[in-house]
This record gives structure tokens, C-alpha cells and sequence, in this order.
């Protein structure tokens, strides 16, 4: 099976014979079996020529370049070779069919939303039990379910909640003209320092109905940040004590948690458009973030649903099983950023946790995380192309 090679240090990356050879700056050498890498991240200050380049491309091998402090910069991205112009045209018809683009940015944010109350409903399952918030009594490549009703994604929402809702649904029926607020409601419900696990994640199922509303992209985006602001929160519950994280600070990160989920966020950004090049989609075609230059879009939407139960759960358990230290930061330069240490760890982990499996309900045999990402565009490619109406991908564990 093929996997993501990592080249961290400084030197020179080279097509050798048929294969794939690094040499760092004191001219220690490392071959890799082309047959064997499924994408190349770079970090270090590599040199490369466009004898390499051509034989990544023959390999359809992607490349995706990192800075300094370890931000996403760019990929070389190969020749298409599943290209579809009727899949192209496809994508563009449901872009600008304003219903068509309503239904997918409405089913990205759901299942945004859904793997957020996912995690928040999990860690306090685990608190209210008394055990460790480390996901450390799951067998390795295994994921262990959570006994639910599969027709009940949310837990049964306070008193407080289901009136919320009832006056945020009333609010956003009047909202036709677009001039209030329809989540004000709903956030004036609750103290602005909100308690606990509970009350965090039944503002958030408070919240959740308001999508359906929604008559514009934009008042979603809207939404989807309220959600997440209200997620932010909860960490301060479910982070080791020693970790402060008040809120989401992006450029530069302010502190160790902002670097990690800005790091994070950045290498899934590329595990979901390595996973879109493998199918006909186009990458630069996207539906909740607005298409753009000089960025995959998709990738984007996509990330959004797979955030919570890879990226973040990666960072809950680096911390709270004390892997991660305040030494694998560096903090000499303006903001905080993860230190070459920091990252190999980080990597490791999150390789570990996209190569690991679950079984998978509707085809009924055990698939990677990664490869959920692949199944997420596939279903995507359904939708466009008339065969089935698309729903974003709901975890049900």
C-alpha cells in the first residue's frame, strides 16, 4: 500500500534509476521505492529539476511544498489522467445552479457539524465516566463504536436548546430580508462563559436546525463559524489543564494549540486534494468556499467534515497522553509554530490515524480514514452526475 513520504530536513531530492533517492546537507543518502509513495511533503530547503518533476508526473505522484514554519505553500500537482469534461461541466452547472450549490455547502456544514457534536458528546462521555480523555483504550487500527441508535445522529437536546431552536427557526422565517441575525437569539440564550460539555454542545445542536434556512452562502459560512467558535470553547474541557487555548488565533498561531490546528489543518487541506486527484473531480470547483486563484477549493469543503474526528482528535491525544511538550514549539520568531521535533511527532500520529480502519456500515468491511476522504468524493461525483442526492459523510462512532 502506498504512503505519504515526509522530508524534513534540508538537501536534495533526485530521480535515481527508477526510483527516488534523498541525500541531507551532509550527504547521507535514502533511497525510496517509487512504487511505495503515494504523495511527497516537503519542509526542508530541498533542490530539485525538472527531471524529477517529469518522473513524478509519469508516477502521478504529488508533490506539496511547506514553509519555514510548516504553513502550506503550493503542490505540483501532475497531469490530470482521469479527466471528464462532462464531470467538469457538471460541476460547474451545480455551482452556479444557486439550489443545487445550496444542498452541498448545507450537507458540508451538517456533517461539519455532526463530527463536531461527535467529538463534544465523546469526551464528555468519557469525563462523566471518570476515564482519560486520550482515546488511548482504542485497539490501534480499530475504532471503537459508540452503542447509538443510527437513525438519532444527535443526542436529545435541553429544554433550553429545543427553545433556541423553536426561536431561532421563528427569527430566521422573518429573515427574508437578510438585515438580522438569525444565530442572536439563540447565543443570547446562554451565559457568555458557558459551563460545561453539555450546555456547549446543546447550543451547538441549538444552532444546527438554522442550516436548513439558510438561503444564501454566505449566512452559512456564518453559521458553520458560530458552530466552531462554540467547539473552541469546548477544548478548554477537553485539553489537559495545563494547555490554554481561549480562542482560535490564525496568522501567525498565538500559542501551541493555535499551532497545531493551523498545522493540522494545513496537511489535511492536502490529504483531501490527493484524494480528489484520484478522481475525476477538479480540484479548483468548490461549493462552500467560493472558487478562488492559486488554491484547490474543494480540498477545502472537503476538509471541513474530516476535521473534527482526524485532525483534532490527533491533537487531543498528543497532549492529553503528555506526548506533545512545550519544547516541540518554537516561539524565538513572531507567533508559535511547531519545532522539527514537534512535526515529526505530529506526522507520525497522523499518519498512524489515517491509516487506521473502521468498518465501514454501508459497504460493509473495514476502510482507513484516508480512504473515507476518497468514498466522501466518489459520493460527491454521484450527486453531480444525477444518480444520487449527496450527504455528507456522518461518523458513527
Amino acid at each position: 500500500m502506498s504512503k505519504n513520504y515526509y522530508v524534513l530536513s534540508n538537501g536534495r531530492l533526485q530521480r535515481e534509476s527508477n526510483g527516488l533517492s534523498v541525500i541531507n546537507a551532509t550527504g547521507m543518502k535514502r533511497a525510496i521505492p517509487v512504487e511505495d509513495v503515494e504523495s511527497l511533503y516537503i519542509y526542508g530547503e530541498v533542490d530539485i529539476n525538472t527531471k524529477l518533476l517529469n518522473f513524478l508526473s509519469q508516477k502521478r505522484i504529488t508533490l506539496h511544498v511547506f514553509n519555514y514554519y510548516g504553513f502550506y505553500s503550493g503542490s505540483y500537482y501532475p497531469r490530470e489522467y482521469l479527466n471528464s469534461g462532462y464531470l467538469l461541466v457538471k460541476q460547474v452547472e451545480a455551482y452556479q445552479d444557486s439550489s443545487q450549490r445550496l444542498h452541498l455547502c448545507r450537507e458540508f456544514v451538517r456533517g461539519a457539524a455532526h463530527s463536531i457534536v461527535r467529538n463534544i458528546s465523546y469526551y464528555s462521555n468519557r469525563k462523566g465516566t471518570g476515564a482519560q480523555t486520550d482515546e488511548s483504550d482504542t485497539p490501534r487500527g480499530e475504532v471503537t463504536p459508540i452503542t447509538e441508535p443510527e437513525a438519532s445522529p444527535y443526542h436529545p437536546v435541553s429544554e433550553e436548546a429545543e427553545a433556541a431552536v423553536d426561536s431561532g427557526l421563528q427569527l430566521a422565517k422573518l429573515d427574508e430580508g437578510g438585515d438580522s441575525d438569525p444565530l442572536a437569539c439563540i447565543v443570547d440564550m446562554f451565559p457568555e462563559e458557558l459551563p460545561g460539555l453539555e450546555q456547549l454542545r446543546n447550543t451547538i445542536e441549538a444552532i444546527v436546525p438554522l442550516i436548513d434556512t439558510q438561503q444564501d452562502v454566505n449566512n452559512l459560512r456564518g453559521i458553520e463559524g458560530k458552530i466552531r467558535e462554540r467547539y473552541y470553547q469546548s477544548w478548554a474541557h477537553i485539553l489537559a489543564e495545563d494547555w490554554v487555548f481561549t480562542r482560535r488565533v490564525r496568522r501567525p498561531p498565538d500559542n501551541e494549540v493555535n499551532a497545531l490546528i493551523s498545522f493540522g489543518n494545513s496537511m489535511l487541506y492536502t490529504v483531501c486534494l490527493a484524494e480528489i486527484y484520484r478522481t475525476q473531480l477538479s480540484p479548483t470547483i468548490s461549493y462552500l468556499h467560493e472558487p478562488g486563484t492559486r488554491r484547490f477549493s474543494l480540498a477545502l469543503d472537503l476538509s471541513e467534515v474530516f476535521k473534527p474526528i482526524i485532525v483534532d482528535r490527533v491533537i487531543f491525544k498528543l497532549i492529553n497522553t503528555g506526548q506533545l511538550r512545550p519544547d516541540h514549539f518554537d516561539k524565538s520568531l513572531d507567533g508559535c509554530y511547531l519545532a522539527e521535533d514537534g512535526r515529526k511527532l505530529f506526522l507520525s500520529a497522523l499518519e498512524e490515524k489515517l491509516a487506521s480502519t473502521i468498518k465501514h456500515r454501508r459497504l460493509g468491511r473495514h476502510v482507513s480514514y484516508r480512504h473515507l476522504i476518497r468514498l466522501e468524493c466518489y459520493k460527491l461525483v454521484r450527486s453531480l452526475t444525477g444518480i444520487e442526492s449527496y450527504r455528507a459523510f456522518r461518523a458513527w462512532w
